[in-house]
């Protein structure tokens, strides 16, 4: 089942490995010789064109070669000697290795890997047009890595496994700033739908083939599942958080298309972990999260309170476990298939000091697998004690709320009560002055008019003294002229007395 298209990005793929600094070199020649032969023995066993899934422990080599050498400068020269191109199957197992080491790998394998995107979208353009059920799952592994390194190169804070700091808590992540909010949500929701992509595909050619995931096909296929669920859950945590946080200031009309967005994704999300939890595969391997019946409602504070972060746990025996699933595989491959053979001759794994530093190294992947184990639980209970604190903070909020609400109506009405004995007071006050100024002005206008009575009054008697004079003065002008008519009117009657003697 091989694939060829006369064409090769072999010298590409060196033009761009150029750019990948070497970090670290082992002085010991003999020394550097073994460790790279190893991790080429754990390359080429983990990626060619055998439907069968990676064992863990050639992963876990080719991982710990990353923090040996700080980056991942020799994984990807392997690489270049390995045709990714010429079968489907290589390629989608080369997809699910990148993805280990850029999760679980040195923090330098996101930053080597983000100059080789053009490479993986690259190789999906190759596989998009091919008619087979590898080359539609490899091609959309490859539109998930591309989603991944874009997310890393624009969100410098996120490390491989998708965590922030210690505390991981994305609420904090900007504080206030609600713009680098709105971008990063837009962000998580499109690479949970790259996610959600990939799972689809998965389970549809899972359905076709007809595989059961007991199978070495069926296992081949599944196998990035895992890291799936671990991504996806996180994912969810992450988009769920930071639409309340961008509720909280943003109208809800802004947020209608990553509300819907985020529903449509829970629907499959739901959907995508009620299959995983049908197949026995995944049974002893990951604890699956389980979501609610239905998404949270942004614009109640409460579900916030109520919310529950879902959290997917890898059980601390799941090397064993894996090895248990080997042994109870059904082979169902043909036994006339061809394969490619891309890996050298495995005498030399006989030496007994390899032997010993790959048993080093198997003992190393075991602890590896504890502590993370022991550190994903840990999250789990340091994520249970932070939505006990979230309760805790919220009811004393509320309790503070409520006595600083009593203490500023104590307060207010202690203020009305002291201004209605001021009001009372001033009232008082101000009915004295008012009653003091009646009578002050009373007493001026009566003052007033008693002065204008007494000037009148003046005048009057000048006025009546002058009458007295003119009285006076008449009366004795009348007087005298009387006198003086008397004695005409004598005279004149003496007169005519004499002239009536006379006449007679």
């Amino acid at each position: 089942m091989s694939v060829n298209k006369n064409r090769s990005n072999t010298i590409y793929l060196n033009q761009l490995i150029t750019n990948i600094p070497v970090r670290r070199k082992i002085v010991d020649h003999n020394d550097r010789d073994k460790f790279e032969w190893n991790q080429w023995q754990s390359a080429t066993k983990s990626i060619n064109n055998v439907e069968v899934s990676p064992k863990e422990k050639h992963v876990r080599n080719l991982i710990l070669g990353t923090f040996r050498l700080e980056g991942s400068r020799l994984f990807w020269t392997m690489m270049t000697r390995i045709n990714i191109e010429s079968h489907p199957i290589i390629t989608w197992k080369f997809c699910y290795i990148i993805h280990r080491l850029l999760r679980d790998g040195h923090q330098n394998v996101i930053r080597d890997s983000i100059l080789l995107t053009s490479y993986f979208d690259q190789l999906s353009k190759y596989w998009n047009g091919v008619q087979q059920n590898y080359a539609l799952l490899s091609c959309r592994y490859c539109n998930l890595i591309i989603s991944k390194l874009k997310f890393h190169e624009r969100n410098l804070m996120f490390i491989g496994n998708l965590t922030i700091n210690e505390n991981n808590d994305i609420r904090r992540l900007f504080n206030n700033n609600y713009d680098p909010y709105f971008q990063l949500c837009t962000e998580l929701l499109n690479y949970m739908e790259e996610i959600l992509n990939l799972v689809q595909v998965i389970f549809k050619s899972l359905d076709q083939s007809r595989s059961n995931s007991m199978t070495t096909i069926g296992q081949c296929r599944l196998n990035p599942i895992i890291i799936c669920i671990q991504d996806s859950s996180l994912l969810y945590d992450y988009i769920v958080k930071v639409l309340f946080k961008l509720h909280e200031r943003l109208s809800s009309d802004i947020l209608q298309d990553h509300r819907q967005r985020l529903i449509d994704q829970f629907q499959r999300l739901k959907c995508f972990y009620a299959q995983s939890s049908t197949l026995q595969y995944f049974r002893n391997l990951i604890k699956i999260p389980i979501l609610p019946e239905n998404p949270p409602n942004f614009n109640l504070k409460e579900d916030l309170t109520n919310y529950q972060t879902p959290v997917a746990i890898v059980n601390t025996s799941a090397s064993d476990s894996s090895q248990m699933m080997e042994d109870l595989l059904i082979d169902i491959s043909d036994d006339t298939k061809s394969t490619q053979r891309v890996a050298p001759s495995d005498n030399l794994l006989e030496d007994e000091t390899l032997f010993n530093r790959s048993q080093d190294i198997s003992d190393l992947e075991q602890k590896v697998l504890q502590y993370d184990a022991m550190l994903k639980q840990n999250r789990s209970e340091t994520d249970d004690l932070h939505r006990t604190i979230a309760i805790k903070d919220a009811e004393l909020t509320a309790e503070r709320n409520h006595r600083l609400q009593i203490e500023e109506q104590l307060r207010h009405q202690l203020n009305n009560q002291q201004s209605i004995e001021e009001i009372h007071a001033l009232d008082n006050k101000t009915n004295s002055n008012e009653k003091f100024n009646k009578l002050l002005d009373t007493y001026n206008q009566l003052r007033e008019e008693h002065i204008v009575v007494l000037r009148r009054e003046g005048e009057t008697k000048k006025q009546l003294e002058n009458l007295n004079q003119q009285y006076t003065q008449l009366q004795e002008d009348y007087n005298k002229k009387e006198n003086e008519f008397n004695q005409n009117y004598q005279k004149f009657n003496n007169e005519i007395m004499q002239l009536r003697q006379t006449n007679d």
